[in-house]
């Protein structure tokens, strides 16, 4: 587990947590452009780091390391949080431990329903997805537009090949799982939930989410899969995430 950071630490800080099979770089390195007012955080995870190969063995171990960072590191309090996919899972359960002060979140597609039988499907189409890319070889297009959205092949530019099998499925088994905790009725900072409008999972999360944190707001934008309006417009992307931020 690394911890990157980026301009003034007498600035406020934003802590960014990347999705599944990708790394921090690929997922937030195009937004730091429209950052420059804060002190940027990136959660470099387990079995998502060019510098330190090996599997993400824990998701619990994964948010201690990063709640023991803000602790130790930022004194227990950041301005902004902000998560894409698993990243946003993750947050959703740093937020409910109540241990960290966090004035802001963004949640984009945070994965936060139990998806039944459906999880192993699921899991099996991400971990084949997986080989197929380090192998250099494309998706079919079918199982990609169900699972990712219409022509979204951001999704696959911003995927880590090196992703391990045990990594995925350590992953798959706790976000396609996930219940929320009863805790996070406690948080009451503003949040946001992004999610693109053929995103069907991060759509039943935030409907999920929305019974826990009444003072969530949604949007929704159309036309868009899952991380593609991350990956392919990073601009609006990130002036949206600043304007949150500011207002």
């Amino acid at each position: 587990m690394n911890f990157k950071t980026y301009g003034n630490r007498d600035k406020k800080s934003l802590v960014l947590i990347h999705g599944l099979a990708s790394t921090a770089d690929l997922c937030f390195k195009p937004l730091l452009a429209y950052l420059q007012d804060y002190f940027v955080i990136f959660c470099q995870l387990d079995g998502h780091c060019p510098d330190q190969p090996g599997d993400l063995l824990s998701i619990e171990k994964t948010i201690d390391s990063i709640e023991d960072y803000i602790l130790n590191d930022l004194g227990g309090s950041i301005y902004g949080l902000c998560g894409f996919s698993m990243g946003g899972t993750i947050a959703v359960d740093l937020m409910a431990r109540g241990r960290i002060s966090v004035q802001k979140v963004l949640l984009d597609a945070a994965i936060t329903t139990e998806l039944g039988w459906l999880a192993w499907p699921y899991t099996w189409a991400f971990i084949l997805g997986s080989r197929r890319i380090k192998n250099k070889k494309p998706l079919p297009k079918c199982l990609l537009d169900r699972v990712m959205g219409k022509d979204n092949l951001g999704v696959v530019e911003m995927m880590y090949p090196q992703t391990s099998k045990k990594t995925i499925q350590n992953v798959c088994k706790y976000i396609y799982h996930y219940k929320i905790p009863e805790k996070l009725r406690d948080f009451s900072k503003p949040v946001l939930f992004w999610r693109g409008s053929q995103e069907p999972i991060p759509k039943k999360s935030e409907r999920e989410l929305k019974a826990y944190l009444p003072q969530m707001k949604t949007e929704v934008f159309q036309g868009l899969g899952h991380g593609q309006f991350l990956h392919d417009h990073p601009q609006a992307y990130g002036e949206k995430l600043k304007a949150f931020l500011e207002e």
